[in-house]
Parts: C-alpha cells; structure tokens; sequence
C-alpha cells in the first residue's frame, strides 16, 4: 500500500540550514516546509498543522527565541512533537527544553542518521498515541461485509473495486443498516489505509457547531483553536454519516472542497490544501431532498461517483446466523464474558423476528442476551429467559394457534399450521420461493407444490 508522506516544518534563521535539512529530509521521503522565524511559522501552521517541527533555539531578527516559540507550541499545539536544534546548546538548556516539552534536543553539526532516527521515533510514538485513542473509541474492525445473501456478496464485489480507487462513495440505507461499517470497510482496503479514518456524524453535533466542527476555528489573532475534522482526515477518508443534514451553506462549502481541495477555517484568512476521500452516507431519500430544495443537486452528483445501498436487514435475512455469530464474539469480548453459540431455537426465532430497527437492534440483542444468560460456558444459549417486544401491527404465531388451532380436527389444525407458516416465512423473504425454500428446509419444486395445494399461489 501507498505510504502516505509526513509533514515536517523546519524552522532555523540560516537559509543553508533550512534547504540541507530540507533535503535530506526530502530524500527519506518527507514533505518539508519552511520557516526563518516565528511569524513565518505561524503562517505555516495556520496553512495546516504538521506531523512534526523541527525547531532551532537561536533565531536572530525573530521576536521570539526558539525556547519560547517551544513554549507556545506546547500550549496551544501540544499533540505536536517537537525537536530542537541547536549550535550553542548547553546541558542546562536541552534539559530545560526538554522539561518544556520538547521531544529531543540535537546539536550542530549534527549526524543526519542521528536527526532522522529522532524524527522516525517522535513521529512514531505521535501515531501510537493518535492509533490508541482511536481503538479505545472503536469497535473490532470489520475485514468483510458479512453475510451469505446475494446481497451481500454484490456488495463486497463492489467493495474490491471501489477501495482501492480514490472514487467518493454515496452510501444509501435505513439507520443501524451498516453503512458507517461499510464506509470504514472500504477504507481499510483502500491505498488510504495507512492514515486516518475521521467520522463526522451530523446527528451528534448540534446544528450551530457542526461548521465549527468540520471546518475547524481560529482566534483573532490567527491561532488555531479547533482543528476541524476535514482537517483531521487530511491524507486519510472522511465519512460523513448523514449529509442530508448539512445546511445549504455547509453544502456550499463542501463543493468548493470537492472542486478546489481546499477549506478555510472559521475566522481564518488562508487557504487550507486538503487531499482527503469522502465517503458519505444518508437514510433519507435523497432525490425528495433535491426535488424540495434541501440538498444541492450539483453536490449530489459530485458525490454520487459510486453508489451503495445496505438493506434493511428484514431483505437479508440469509446472513442473520452469520451476523449472530460476529456480535456474540465481538459483545462478549466488549462486555468481558465469555463467548458462546447460540442454540438452534435461538438461531431461528432471531431469524423469524422483525428488525426495525436492522443490524444496530441485532448487535444489541445480543448484547442482552450475553449479559442475562446463565454463566455456564458448556451449554448453548437459549431464548427462554428473554422477553421480546411484540411488533404493534403482527398478531404473534402462538397467539395465532392458540385463537384458531384449538377448535379444528388435526388434519385441519395441521393444514391450517402449514398454510400460516409458509404465508409468514414468504412474507419474511418477500416472497422470495428459493429463499424460502433454502430456509425451511424444502426443494424449491417442492414449495411450489406446497403454495399450489395450500392455494396461497
């Protein structure tokens, strides 16, 4: 996969200095920017944050000597590592730079193989740090879209050819469908899977911050004090879960990003460079959106390059068993308890409900089942001690027999028992005859006949 380069601003008020360094950094594959002074490098910041400075302590006409430039940076920039650089260094000041925050203290003339080997460890200790965060946010990440269903299988066919191209993606669905999963899906099998994976979920951020948050914010004096999260995705992917919340402004704002690669903070006076992948994601029909003029036909376009849709998880009902089996190793690691099957019955009633609510109502299903289930590791679990709500608008099957089957012969009960069952399990598949068929355990010439005798054609 394609490493995606750092960014160093080297800072020292000797132009020789500045391009040797620049070159030799240059050659280790690094991007470089320069800077001879403090306001010069506030300029540079403000154009985007880097991956590291490269700072020295002597700055002749600079209003600010590098210990003190070190001392702002680690107020309003601490997440940036920071190494120092100097021809007249004393002990006494790399300890003290050191104790200010600074990552490393090298002297002139200095090993280039000593510089690089620093730099190599701070940037790399900087992305530990960032990766760990994010795993403590994040769920076990997900290799596959799982599931048996034709549906399933055309969308990891897709997905093969879509990740490692730089195409946008549009993904449509009901909520608790996947789509976030998908989006992080084909980001790990992207060229981009080596950066960063940002998620702005327009739900979660109120109306009035979500410029702020996307966009990021400056003070008046040109400091930054929030880096947005299209920022935060520079050289990485950003998904951004339902964008039909986007305001026509913030619309406006994501064209010029999609056209020019470039953003402005709030408040800010320059032109930001951004290579970032969108991937973006809605529940809501869209074309309706354009038809009323909420959502710009122009973006929709720029970002309708290659469409999904994840069903609803009542249209895949083939890949439950499979999904049961992910969330009950995936919850029971979450939740500390051990890892389990479920029973058959188990496996089948799940199969047989309704999920409005799609796979976010499975994975927390299963969730409850593991946390109010008998701790005994030998048993598969069973369904018995869970009490599931009834959908409002279905009459439940037992109820059903109870009501209809008890007065009736047998052979009336059972043809009556055929015929509600086999009309509930087509309904299930959409009346699909080879889907169902597949899970009732019958050939599908066989079902056929069924349908055709109980008159159900």
């Amino acid at each position: 996969m394609l490493a995606m380069k750092k960014d160093i601003i080297i800072v020292d008020d000797e132009k020789d200095i500045r391009e040797l360094i620049s070159g030799i950094l240059s050659d280790e594959g690094y991007e470089t920017r320069l800077a001879k002074d403090f306001d010069n490098l506030k300029i540079e910041l403000i154009k985007r944050v880097p991956s590291l400075i490269l700072l020295d302590v002597w700055l002749d006409q600079s209003n600010a000597d590098g210990i003190d430039i070190l001392k702002v940076l680690k107020k309003s920039y601490s997440y940036i590592p920071v190494i120092m650089i100097s021809g007249h260094g004393t002990i006494d000041m790399a300890i003290n730079a050191l104790k200010i925050g600074a990552f490393d203290f090298i002297e002139k003339p200095f090993d280039s193989n000593i510089l690089i080997m620093s730099i190599n460890r701070a940037i790399e200790i900087s992305e530990l740090k960032r990766q760990n965060k994010e795993l403590l946010k994040e769920d076990d990440t997900i290799t596959t879209f799982l599931g048996k269903s034709s549906i399933a299988s055309n969308i990891r066919s897709t997905v093969e050819k879509v990740s490692p191209t730089e195409s946008r993606v549009l993904i449509k669905g009901p909520s608790g469908s996947g789509k976030k999963y998908l989006a992080k899906l084909i980001h790990n099998k992207s060229m981009r899977n080596d950066a960063v994976f940002i998620i702005a979920n327009t739900k979660r951020i109120l109306g009035n911050n979500l410029e702020n948050e996307l966009f990021g914010e400056e003070n008046s004096e040109g400091v930054v004090t929030k880096i947005g999260l299209i920022e935060q995705a520079h050289k990485g992917t950003l998904y951004i879960d339902e964008i039909c919340n986007l305001d026509q402004v913030l619309q406006a704002r994501l064209v010029q990003l999609l056209t020019e690669r470039v953003i402005q903070r709030v408040n800010g006076k320059y032109n930001i460079d951004i290579n970032v992948r969108i991937i973006c994601g809605t529940s809501k029909n869209i074309k309706s959106e354009i038809e009323n003029k909420k959502f710009r036909e122009d973006l929709f376009y720029r970002l309708n390059v290659v469409p999904f849709n994840t069903p609803a998880l009542n249209e895949r009902i083939e890949d439950i068993p499979e999904l049961i089996d992910y969330f009950l190793k995936v919850c029971s690691k979450d939740l500390g308890v051990a890892n389990t099957k479920l029973s058959k019955e188990g496996y089948n009633y799940l199969q047989s409900r309704k999920w409005s609510g799609n796979i976010r109502e499975l994975k927390n299903v299963i969730e409850k089942i593991l946390i109010l289930s008998p701790k005994d590791k030998n048993e598969s679990l069973s369904l018995d001690f869970i009490n599931f709500e009834q959908e409002k608008d279905e009459e439940g099957f037992e109820a059903l027999v109870q009501k209809k089957m008890l007065s009736l012969s047998l052979k009336k009960a059972r043809e009556f028992f055929e015929r509600e069952y086999i009309k509930i399990q087509m309904k299930r598949f959409n009346n699909n005859v080879s889907r169902t068929a597949n899970f009732i355990g019958m050939e599908r010439s066989a079902l056929h006949r069924k349908l055709k005798n109980l008159k159900l054609n």
